[in-house]
């Protein structure tokens, strides 16, 4: 069974078997199989330059005091799911592990030294704006934090239950400029989930830009599920946002076949279906006199199909539609990339994440099977806020005009709205 130690702290390290000693100088590169990811290796490697088969960071030609992550890199024998334990030291400051492609899995302020246990997927994909399927068989670790020092990473293959993840844009992991900022990140909660999960389960995230309930299968990206997926796993779904805007896939027709087929093919391979109804959209009438639901009969289609075919439905829909109708539309700006009122930033992401945590709870307490009963078992006992803040909300090249003027916003909401209504 594969497993590697690799320690970055000095020459007390050489004493533990089976150690690989780094250093700043020890850059990836095929031929060594581990090392640091840098702008300097990045420009001779291909597969670095593909933030869908790397670490899921593209670096950003623009003067900031915003944060650039340290990358570490370690080729794996296989695809699978892999435990990874962090050994780290902290002053007490904000500490940010990213993995795969931009995967949440620590978002924490902590003191001393500390070890955390995490497990990760490490899964071919067809990266965005590609249509061939990626060989993936490389673990990448990223970290931020002033003063975090990581001191050791163990990477063991393990044996658990993988969640699938199919969906779109507001599910999938997104990629990230450096210097990284949370608030000018696009982000999905799909890859934020991982940061609610403890080591008993990993995530696999499958979804993409553009995506439809169709497209998702006639691309390939069902196939890679179709794949790897075994008896005991599970498979979460979220579409609408793209299905919507084609008339042959209306929330009781197309939409409704293809969600019903997929829950038969995954309960046909021993795998246990979830559905997650649509990320609601910061949309108003009127520049917010009253909130415009565009995705309500696709959410109610989810529940009625979940209803009669004794699936899990975990309401995103409607627990995202409160929290922005709670704030109101220039408040509930701060969830969403910069201007744009459909896709989270990172901070939107990982409350998202975070209540598909706890309905994943809520699940448990509810579902006669013991595979639904499992979630409980699958949640962090603690997972810290992520508090926002408003200097890291504005682009780092546009300054407070970042956020979209109030009537350009209105005519996209209106044009977004014609299409649907009028499909």
């Amino acid at each position: 069974m594969f497993q590697k130690l690799f320690c970055f702290c000095g020459e007390a390290d050489k004493t533990k078997r089976g150690c690989i000693r780094v250093t700043t100088e020890n850059l990836y590169s095929e031929t060594k199989g581990y090392g640091f990811v840098t702008d300097e290796n990045r420009s001779k490697i291909a597969k670095l330059q593909i933030p869908g088969i790397s670490n899921g960071f593209i670096p950003m030609d623009v003067s900031s005091d915003r944060p650039v992550p340290t990358f570490f890199k370690c080729d794996v024998p296989r695809q699978g799911n892999y435990h990874v334990e962090i050994e780290a030291e902290n002053d007490g400051s904000p500490a940010i592990i990213f993995m795969e492609r931009r995967r949440l899995y620590l978002n924490e302020a902590f003191s001393g030294r500390r070890r955390f246990s995490f497990s990760v997927n490490v899964c071919d994909i067809i990266p965005e704006g590609k249509q061939q399927v990626f060989t993936d068989k490389d673990l990448d670790i990223s970290w931020i934090g002033s003063g975090l020092k990581v001191r050791e990473i163990e990477v063991k293959e393990c044996n658990c239950p993988t969640i699938f993840i199919a969906g779109d844009s507001t599910v999938t992991d997104q990629p990230a400029n450096y210097p990284y900022s949370p608030g000018t990140s696009y982000s999905g909660w799909g890859q934020m989930l991982s940061a609610y999960l403890n080591d008993t389960v990993v995530v696999s995230n499958h979804a993409h830009s553009g995506l439809t309930t169709e497209s998702f299968r006639k691309e390939g990206h069902y196939s890679i599920i179709e794949s790897y997926i075994k008896p005991g796993d599970y498979f979460f779904m979220q579409f609408g946002h793209n299905d919507q805007k084609l008339e042959h896939l209306r929330e009781n027709s197309g939409y409704r076949e293809n969600i019903v087929r997929y829950i038969q093919e995954i309960r046909a391979k021993g795998a246990f279906p979830v559905i997650v109804t649509s990320l609601s959209r910061n949309t108003w009438f009127k520049e917010g006199e009253s909130y415009n639901d565009l995705l309500k009969a696709y959410s109610l289609e989810c529940e009625k199909i979940g209803a009669e075919m004794d699936v899990p439905v975990l309401d995103l829909h409607g627990y995202s539609m409160e929290l922005i109708i709670k704030n109101g539309l220039n408040e509930s700006k701060k969830y969403y990339y910069p201007g744009d009122y459909s896709h989270t930033n990172d901070y939107g992401a990982y409350i998202m994440a975070g209540f598909v945590a706890s309905e994943m709870k809520r699940a448990a307490q509810v579902s006669k099977l013991a595979a639904y009963k499992a979630f409980a078992g699958m949640m962090r006992e603690e997972v810290s806020d992520w508090e926002i803040d408003p200097e890291l909300l504005k682009l780092p090249d546009a300054g407070d005009q970042a956020m979209v003027e109030s009537k350009s916003y209105q005519l996209e909401m209106d044009r977004l709205n014609e299409i649907i209504t009028n499909k």
